[in-house]
This record gives C-alpha cells, sequence and structure tokens, in this order.
C-alpha cells in the first residue's frame, strides 16, 4: 500500500519560476477568464434554484425552471461551453 506525504519521513518541494511569452499569457488568461466563468455560472444556477425552490405557491414556470436547472446542473461543465460558443475558441497558438 502507498504512503501518503505525511508517512514520508521527508518532504520535498519544488519552487519553479517560469516565464511565459505573449502567447502562452493570453492562453493562461484565457483558461482562467473561462474557469471563472464556468464557476460563475454554476455557481448562479444554483443560486436561482436555491430562490426558486422557497416560492410558496409554485406555478408552470417556477417548476419547469426548477426541472431545467436541475437538469443543467446534473450535466457536465461541458454543458455550458456548447451553450456559449467563446468557452470553445482555440484561437491563440502556444509558441
Amino acid at each position: 500500500m502507498a504512503k501518503t506525504m505525511a508517512q514520508l519521513p521527508y518532504h520535498y518541494g519544488v519552487k519553479v519560476r517560469v516565464f511565459p511569452s505573449t502567447g502562452q499569457k493570453r492562453l493562461i488568461k484565457r483558461n482562467s477568464d473561462a474557469s471563472r466563468f464556468i464557476y460563475n455560472e454554476m455557481n448562479g444556477m444554483n443560486n436561482d434554484l436555491f430562490w426558486l425552490k422557497k416560492v410558496k405557491t409554485p406555478i408552470t414556470l417556477v417548476l419547469k425552471r426548477i426541472a431545467d436547472l436541475t437538469e443543467r446542473l446534473k450535466k457536465a461543465s461541458t454543458a455550458i461551453s456548447n451553450i456559449h460558443g467563446w468557452l470553445n475558441f482555440i484561437g491563440y497558438r502556444c509558441i
């Protein structure tokens, strides 16, 4: 059985400084922006779902929205990138 880091007698770490090119900086920024966007979208869906479930007299529109949000949250985050095409854009070359 493999040991965990806490069970090993010594812990080693490596500190590395990188100097990305301009294209790589753009790619890193685009990836971090996309992940932040997806997180915020899913957080917004959870927030909407929370408040919709608090409605005292649910009407068909509210029930339909609750079902839609529940289904969207069950799917992977790739479903969000299918809706928002800019998340699939590969416009930067990493050279």
